[in-house]
């Protein structure tokens, strides 16, 4: 199976490449009793990011922290936090006490905030995506005497599904499949042997990449349509009827084989077959042009599919239902990746329970006061 199976143009391949994945990326969300709610974001940073004073914004990986989060830094495997900015000072002491390493490596950013509902804590978290997801929350109370259940849900997803993604997945594999090969849900390779789930992987791959080819034909066709179009002499088809034709054009069999990695030769002959008309090759005369734009397309995709931190969540009381979560004590774990809003949005439920001391010792008295009510009716009268 290809390695890259989430990229489909070369400019995608290089910028993943280029910024790998931040393992130790964390978003901690804590509910409290009364509604109020905290979000703390844990990332490596480096030295011009630790450093910058707390009136200037840091850009993590398409994440935007602006002005008003708490920032401190910390090191890794050490609990104790730092506030930001960090000083030459403390960078050069760490630099003395870890000679002949990447100091950058070992330290970690911690951006927190606080929130007076989790609606708040939700349009925070669009704002710090620059609207690249969407995310709606919500807290629910239920009280059942001896304890109150609080029930939180979020749901995230993307805000530019169909600006990134124009052509629907489901025409290249099943609802089902496109969730199991981005999600792991359903797990359609349950009982399979090593054998069939290779098998299984090798049938669903080459569809998904012909999906991916699809929409990086259609954003060519876009482009085509939205900015060039008066620079085509004699085009054979008018601006709007080749706009209503790109969906032919990216179900065309050969769409299926183009190399993105490579030039544009391909999508040329594509376009020329389609209308017997070589018009628009002049268009891909500069490919320095295209791939400069299909870079600016594919950034989008590249922030989310870098956007993996471990989702953790702590409520109140104790969680008695973590929803496809892992419950560790008095917290829940979510794994969690951009390229998992693909085929549809990703849920978060929790449940936790809070007991009422109080109405156990409110139920406790009035027992006692019944029972001594019935004591004092049974009591003999003095003769």
């Amino acid at each position: 199976m290809k390695t890259n199976r989430f990229l489909f143009i070369a400019a995608a391949v290089m910028l993943l490449m280029t910024s790998c994945l931040d393992k130790d990326a964390r978003m901690l969300t804590i509910i409290n009793q009364d509604g109020t709610c905290s979000r703390e974001m844990t990332f490596s940073s480096d030295s011009q990011s630790v450093m910058l004073p707390l009136s200037e914004p840091i850009n993590n990986n398409g994440m935007i922290y602006r002005a008003g989060w708490l920032r401190t830094w910390s090191v890794k495997g050490d609990s104790v936090q730092h506030p930001c900015p960090m000083t030459q000072q403390q960078w050069d002491s760490l630099q003395r006490a870890l000679p002949n390493q990447d100091i950058s490596s070992k330290i970690l950013m911690h951006t927190r905030q606080n929130y007076p509902s989790v609606n708040e804590m939700g349009d925070s978290l669009i704002r710090a995506a620059q609207d690249l997801i969407k995310d709606t929350a919500s807290l629910e109370k239920h009280f059942k005497w001896f304890y109150t259940d609080y029930v939180y849900q979020e749901t995230l997803s993307f805000a530019v599904i169909d600006k990134l993604f124009p052509i629907p997945l489901d025409r290249y594999v099943s609802a089902d499949t496109a969730s199991y090969w981005f999600t792991g849900q359903p797990n359609l390779a349950e009982g399979l042997t090593g054998a069939e789930q290779k098998e299984l992987l090798d049938d669903i791959e080459p569809r998904i990449l012909q999906w991916f080819n699809a929409c990086s034909m259609a954003h060519i066709c876009e482009v085509i349509a939205n900015e060039h179009y008066d620079k085509v002499k004699n085009p054979p088809v008018t601006k709007e009827q080749f706009v209503a034709l790109t969906d032919s054009i990216v179900m065309t069999p050969d769409v299926d084989k183009i190399d993105f990695g490579g030039n544009l030769d391909q999508v040329i002959k594509i376009l020329e077959n389609f209308y017997h008309s070589d018009a628009y090759t002049p268009l891909f005369k500069d490919s320095d042009i295209w791939k400069m734009r299909l870079d600016e397309k594919q950034k989008s995709y590249a922030y989310l599919v870098a956007m993996a931190p471990q989702l953790d969540y702590v409520l109140p009381g104790k969680i008695v239902d973590g929803g496809d979560g892992m419950i560790e004590g008095n917290l829940i774990r979510y794994k969690f990746s951009g390229e998992r809003l693909i085929p549809h949005p990703y849920i978060i439920s929790v449940t936790s329970r809070v007991t009422n001391v109080w109405a156990f010792i409110v139920t406790f008295l009035v027992i006692l006061l019944a029972i001594g009510s019935f004591l004092y009716r049974r009591r003999p009268k003095k003769v």
